[in-house]
């Protein structure tokens, strides 16, 4: 059975020891030898006002009186939070200061929707073309702005790498300024392209369709002959002189090396392939950006397709 003293004493030498983990188990065990039995024998003449005073107290005089070194003190671990307020603080020792940090809290949601830019821009690093993965771009936007608003994201990792993924993307932003115009070129390269092929080889179309005969009637449903038809310029209008004969539905060679497609032609029967380049890339680098006609759509078996390539990213 345990005696009354037991409690408070080993509850007290137990946290002395704590204080004193930091030396061998051995240098421990000598510098508490006896520890128990003194605090028991002032527990019996104190009684219940004993107070052994502080374990921490106590343990740095035994280390003193061992001539034993001082508890050496942790350094405290990298906070970002910290950081964050350490220099608010620096800021706002200042007026100037003081109105360059308010004006960013202010902006806060405007940063949140650029990172998370920043971020899409550079999935293309991963050899992935932006203009198939605009869907990513709002998903991006809101984990970002709920991030900031501190709805999801709260628990101590993501609030450690919040600040390191905030400096990052900051030192990205010029980067991503070269990529987006790189990419805004690009597309503007392949519109071009396809305007000029549609202007150029396929003649009066509706509706994607390309149209072989031009008929009048009047309101009897009698067809009027002897008719011209002239666009806004005063050309004619000429119906597709190119789709004659057998149509050929043109499958998706998106992704496809220029080595491929020419060997998908040959046994789709079509008369052969006109290359569009987009970019300085090698045919051993350059894959197929689209196609004209596009997937899914009808060429005539006499007809060329136009296959626009250029580098994936």
């Amino acid at each position: 059975m345990k005696t009354m003293t037991e409690t408070p004493v080993q509850t007290f030498a137990a946290a002395v020891r704590a204080e004193l983990a930091d030396l061998p188990k051995r240098e421990i065990e000598e510098l508490t030898e006896g520890l128990a039995a003194d605090l028991e024998e002032r527990f019996a003449e104190e009684g219940d006002s004993f107070s052994p005073g502080s374990a921490v107290a106590y343990a740095a005089e035994l280390r003193e009186a061992a001539g034993v070194s001082p508890k050496t003190t942790k350094r405290k671990a990298f906070s970002a939070a910290v950081l964050v307020e350490n220099t608010e603080a620096w800021f706002r020792r200042s007026s100037f200061g003081t109105t360059v940090i308010d004006f960013g809290i202010s902006i806060r949601p405007v940063w949140w929707v650029l990172r998370a830019v920043i971020a899409w821009l550079f999935i293309s690093w991963f050899g992935v073309n932006l203009t198939d993965t605009w869907a990513l771009l709002p998903i991006f936007v809101f984990l970002s702005i709920q991030w900031g608003r501190k709805k999801w994201f709260t628990n101590r990792f993501f609030a450690a790498i919040l600040l390191p993924l905030n400096l990052l993307a900051i030192a990205m932003v010029i980067p991503a300024q070269d990529m987006a115009s790189r990419a805004a070129n690009e597309y503007n390269r392949m519109s071009v392209s396809l305007n000029e092929v549609w202007s150029n080889q396929y003649g009066l179309v509706l509706n994607g369709v390309p149209v072989e005969q031009v008929r009048a009637f009047d309101a009897n449903g009698l067809e009027v002959t002897g008719l011209s038809f002239r666009d806004q310029t005063g050309s004619p209008i000429l119906p597709s002189e190119t789709y004659q004969g057998a149509l050929i539905q043109v499958p998706n060679f998106t992704g496809m090396t220029l080595q491929e497609v020419n060997s998908e032609v040959v046994i789709l029967g079509l008369s052969g392939v006109e290359v569009n380049r987009v970019d300085s890339a090698t045919d051993e680098e350059a894959v197929v950006i689209a196609t004209v006609p596009a997937a899914g759509e009808f060429i005539g078996a006499n007809d060329a397709l136009l296959v626009i390539i250029g580098r994936t990213n």
